[in-house]
Formats: C-alpha cells, sequence, structure tokens
C-alpha cells in the first residue's frame, strides 16, 4: 500500500489528502482546538476531518444565514454533501455555482471542488479534466503559489493512480461521528 500523500490546507491540524481532496486530521489537538475556536470556514473543514458531519453541516448552514453570498462557506457546503455520501448531488449545486460564477476567479475553486466529486464517484476522466482545468485556471488568473502547488499535486496525483499498476482506487464517505 502506498504511503497517504497530503498537502497542506493552511487549516491548524488539517491536511487535504490527495488525490480525493478529503480533509483528514493530522494533529488531533490543533484540529480539536480550529473546530471550536477557528474562523467558520476553518471550522467546518476542521469538524469534516473529524467525522462530524452533522456538526459540520449545522455549522456551514448558520454561517451561511449570516453571509449567504459567501463562496468559500456556499463550497463547503457542497463538501459537506459530498462526504455525507451524496457526491452526485455536490456535482449538480457545484455546476449551478459554475454557472454564476462562470469566467471570475471563484469558478476555478469550483471547478477544483466538481474535479474531486468526480474522483468520488470514479469518474476519473471528468477528474482529471476538472484537476486539470483548476490548475490553469490558477495559472492564469495569478493564483497564490500554495493554490497552484494544491491544484498542481491534485492534478498529479490523480494521474499517478490513474496511472499506477495493480492499485484499485479507492472511494470512501465519511462516517457521521457526531
Amino acid at each position: 500500500m502506498r504511503k497517504t500523500e497530503s498537502i497542506s490546507t493552511g487549516i491548524p491540524g488539517v491536511e487535504f489528502r490527495l488525490p480525493d481532496l478529503r480533509p483528514i486530521v493530522v494533529d488531533e489537538q490543533l484540529a480539536q482546538e480550529t473546530a471550536q475556536n477557528g474562523e467558520a470556514g476553518d471550522r467546518v473543514v476542521a469538524l469534516i476531518a473529524q467525522g462530524r458531519l452533522a456538526a459540520a453541516s449545522e455549522l456551514v448552514a448558520d454561517a451561511r444565514l449570516m453571509d449567504p453570498s459567501n463562496i468559500r462557506l456556499r463550497l463547503l457546503d457542497t463538501e459537506v454533501t459530498r462526504w455525507s455520501g451524496d457526491p452526485e448531488r455536490a456535482i449538480y449545486r457545484l455546476q449551478q455555482l459554475r454557472k454564476e460564477f462562470d469566467g471570475t476567479v471563484d469558478e476555478v475553486d469550483i471547478v477544483q471542488n466538481l474535479g474531486a466529486c468526480f474522483y468520488s464517484i470514479g469518474d476519473m476522466l471528468a477528474a482529471t479534466s476538472r484537476y486539470k482545468s483548476a490548475l490553469e485556471g490558477r495559472e492564469q488568473f495569478n493564483a497564490s503559489e500554495v493554490l497552484r502547488n494544491a491544484s498542481r499535486a491534485a492534478y498529479e496525483s490523480l494521474l499517478n493512480e490513474v496511472n499506477a499498476p495493480d492499485e484499485a482506487v479507492q472511494v470512501s464517505v465519511l462516517p457521521d461521528t457526531s
């Protein structure tokens, strides 16, 4: 079995596993502190990483009531949906967001999330295409090096997985431990 690769989220105690971009806890204490005291978006990611999906869902819903146009919270809402076992619904919602943000820098984040969702349902061609588009979009919009590296890492990790001999793709849904 291969070592799990992950990339920084910028959120204390949490990283994203590659290539599915699943939030994972890398430091229990920091993740717990973030889940309790961080900014709403960071708290949602930490709760997802901890498998506390009901709490993450409630928090993102409450935060969106306070700031309904916040794209990060809207994207996190689709992530909660994906990890709760409904990636098809998450894809549909992301496709609607993509229409709304067509041609903007936010569309790139939506495309990245679409890649992760397509990976979740086993559509490697669609996932690869979206990850590549996200990388190109982040380069086009001159995104930060951190975001470009994240897109590059997700894309390259997926290519390595798809091209790896005799390795089964494993897609999982987080159990809710709330």
